[in-house]
Parts: structure tokens; C-alpha cells; sequence
């Protein structure tokens, strides 16, 4: 009857499904709402002599982004790369408020990270980052750019076989110009942005 019992019991568990790790692996796109905060700093160069013109901070916002990728996974070990396309209307900074000012953001960034329990990925991110501003400052249309780097970690939750939800933090830190039509003279701008973003996205 013991033996019965135990050839039984292993036919039954031999039909039952099997918890496995999730399968990271392929291609995804997906949207992404977030808040944006930071700060930066502006310098100017007047008759060859370079001097600072103070700090400031930058408006929170709300930024909203597309993105798409492709991971392989290897194990729990989970590796890929992703560009993202983001888009934030800032009201400048807490001390004075510009009309106009649209940024844009494209990041192309890796990711790794490691799967625990079955369904969630913690990874880590880091890449290149290009900013570009639109503005109005009292009637004068201008563009600035800026680039540098893009780092942060996040965590995604395999919710079905394609649906994948997940919340990212990422820092960037980005050099670049102000124009001299709006500003008289050579400026350099360097800004720290910190973005939170909740994540939706589909993998094929």
C-alpha cells in the first residue's frame, strides 16, 4: 500500500504545471508616465574671463516617454538594450517661470538585471542621454541642447506570458550651451535631472 501510494502520487505530480522562472527573453515597447525633478548650474564667458552665474533648481514636472527593447536571459541573469523617446512641458524653475519650454529626451541605454521570485526583474540601466529645449523667452524662440549620461535602477513584474509592468529611477547628468541671441554671450548649462516613471509595456 506505501508503494502504492508513492507511484500515485508521483503520476499525479508528473500532469501538474511546473513553477519555472519567467522568460524575460525578446523583444518589448511599451509607455511610461513619470515625475521629473533637479537642478543645474550656468556659467558664461565674458571678455575671455569665465566666471559662474549661480545655481538654480528645475520645476517638477510630469514626463511621459515610449520605449522599446530587446533582452536575452541566461538563467536568472537577464541582459539587453533600449531606446527611450521622452517628452516634458517644464514652467522653468521655482524662482522664475518660462512659457514655451518643451524638452525632449532620447536615451539609448543597457539594462541587467536578475530574476527572483519567478516573475520580477531587478535591473540596473545606464547610457547616453540627449536633451533638446524648446523655448519662448519674451517673444525670442531659441533651442538649447544638451548630452551626458543616463543611470538608474528599476524592477519589472512579468503580470502574463506578454504583459510586463514595471517603475523606474533614473539620474541624468547633461552639459550644454544656451544661445548667445538670447543670452548675449557664451553660456554652458549643466543639469542634473532625476526622472520616476511607472512602466507598461508588451514583449513579443
Amino acid at each position: 500500500m506505501h508503494i502504492f501510494t508513492k507511484s500515485s502520487l508521483a503520476a499525479v505530480m508528473g500532469f501538474l504545471p511546473t513553477v519555472g522562472l519567467a522568460d524575460f527573453t525578446g523583444g518589448y515597447a511599451g509607455i511610461a508616465i513619470g515625475t521629473i525633478s533637479g537642478d543645474g548650474k550656468v556659467a558664461a564667458e565674458s571678455d575671455g574671463f569665465d566666471f559662474g552665474l549661480g545655481t538654480f533648481d528645475l520645476n517638477d514636472d510630469t514626463s511621459f516617454s515610449g520605449f522599446a527593447g530587446y533582452q536575452m536571459q541566461d538563467g536568472n541573469l537577464v541582459y539587453g538594450g533600449e531606446i527611450v523617446l521622452g517628452r516634458a512641458s517644464d514652467g522653468g524653475t521655482p524662482d522664475a517661470s518660462i512659457d514655451g519650454l518643451e524638452t525632449t529626451a532620447v536615451d539609448i541605454k543597457g539594462r541587467v538585471g536578475y530574476v527572483f521570485e519567478d516573475r520580477f526583474l531587478a535591473y540596473g540601466t545606464a547610457g547616453f542621454t540627449q536633451l533638446t529645449t524648446e523655448f519662448d523667452v519674451e517673444g525670442v524662440d531659441g533651442e538649447a541642447d544638451a548630452d551626458g549620461f543616463i543611470f538608474g535602477v528599476g524592477v519589472d513584474y512579468l503580470m502574463t506570458d506578454n504583459i510586463v509592468l514595471g517603475a523606474e529611477f533614473t539620474r541624468r547628468q547633461v552639459e550644454g550651451a544656451l544661445p548667445e541671441d538670447v543670452t548675449g554671450e557664451p553660456t554652458d548649462i549643466d543639469l542634473d535631472v532625476n526622472a520616476l516613471e511607472l512602466r507598461a509595456s508588451f514583449k513579443f
